[in-house]
C-alpha cells in the first residue's frame, strides 16, 4: 500500500519506459562525455523540447519567445527557487491546487522573507481534474505562472497561446512516470538568480535531461495515453470511478482518487 504522499506524484512506469531507462544506460550513458559536452547537451535539449510537446495531443504557443530557459528537478524545484527569488506571492484558484504553492509561499513568510508580488497559479490541465480549469483562459491572459506538470501524457486536445504568462514550468514525472528521476523545464520572462547561478555552470541535472532526450526520440508526449487509455478507464469504471483524461486518476464525487494501486497491480500481474 502507498502512503498517502505518494498520492502527489500519481504516475506509475509503463514497460515502454522501463525498457527504455535500462537501454539508456546500457549502451548510451557515458558520463566523462557527459561532462565533456554538458554546455552543448542543455542547449540541444532547450532546442528539441517545445517541438517535442507540441507533436502531443496538448499543444502550446509562445514558449519560444521566453528568454530565459532552466533546466530544473521538476515543477517543485522551479516553485521553491522562483518564489523568493522574485518575490512571488501563489495566488491559486481552487483549494486543490497543488500545495506546493501556498506551502512554500508560507515556509518562506514564517521565515521572515517578504512575498510582494502577487502572481496567479494555474496547473494545465488542471492538477486534480486533467481537464481544463474554468478560470485557464482569464489566468492565461495575465503575467501569471502556469504549471504543465500534467501536460504530458494527457488526453485533453487543444492548443494554449501562452504569450502572455510570466512563468511556465513543466515536469517529466507524469508523462514518463519518472518522478524520482527529478527533471523538468521551466521557462521565465525575467532572469531568475539562482537558476542563472547554476545554468552559468551548466550544473544541472545533466544524466537525467539526456535521459529524457533520448526517450523523446522514441516517445511523444501522448503515445502512452493513447495506448493505455482503454485500460484506465476500465480501472474506473470497476471502481465506480468517473474516468478523466489522464492514465493516472479518477474522480469520485469530484474529488481526485488516485489509480496507482491498480496501475501497480496491473503491471505485477503482466
Amino acid at each position: 500500500m502507498y502512503h498517502k504522499g505518494y498520492v502527489e506524484s500519481l504516475p506509475a512506469q509503463l514497460p515502454e519506459i522501463t525498457e527504455l531507462v535500462k537501454e539508456y544506460f546500457k549502451t548510451q550513458y557515458d558520463h566523462n562525455y557527459i561532462c565533456r559536452h554538458k554546455k552543448k547537451l542543455v542547449e540541444d535539449f532547450i532546442e528539441d523540447f517545445i517541438p517535442w510537446l507540441n507533436t502531443g495531443h496538448l499543444k502550446f504557443k509562445g514558449l519560444k519567445d521566453f528568454k530565459h530557459v532552466y533546466i530544473t528537478n521538476g515543477v517543485t524545484e522551479f516553485i521553491q527557487i522562483v518564489i523568493p527569488d522574485h518575490s512571488l506571492r501563489p495566488i491559486t484558484h481552487h483549494e486543490k491546487e497543488y500545495s506546493a504553492y501556498n506551502a512554500h509561499a508560507s515556509s518562506y513568510i514564517r521565515s521572515g522573507v517578504k512575498l510582494k508580488n502577487k502572481v496567479d497559479v494555474i496547473s494545465l490541465p488542471f492538477c486534480r481534474t486533467a481537464d481544463i480549469h474554468p478560470k485557464t483562459y482569464e489566468i492565461l491572459d495575465k503575467p501569471s505562472l502556469v504549471d504543465l506538470a500534467w501536460a504530458g501524457n494527457s488526453g485533453v486536445k487543444e492548443t494554449f497561446d501562452l504569450s502572455k504568462v510570466d512563468y511556465v514550468t513543466f515536469s517529466f514525472s507524469k508523462c514518463f512516470g519518472v518522478q524520482y528521476h527529478r527533471i523538468g523545464i521551466s521557462f521565465s520572462k525575467k532572469p531568475i538568480g539562482t537558476l542563472d547561478l547554476e545554468s552559468g555552470f551548466d550544473y544541472v541535472n545533466v544524466v537525467s535531461m539526456e535521459l529524457m532526450k533520448y526517450i523523446m526520440k522514441k516517445i511523444s508526449p501522448s503515445f502512452l495515453y493513447d495506448k493505455y487509455k482503454d485500460i484506465a478507464h476500465k480501472f474506473c469504471v470497476d471502481n465506480n470511478l468517473e474516468p478523466t483524461k489522464s492514465l493516472w486518476l479518477g474522480l469520485k464525487n469530484g474529488d481526485r482518487m488516485s489509480l496507482i494501486e491498480h496501475w501497480m497491480k496491473y503491471l505485477n500481474e503482466k
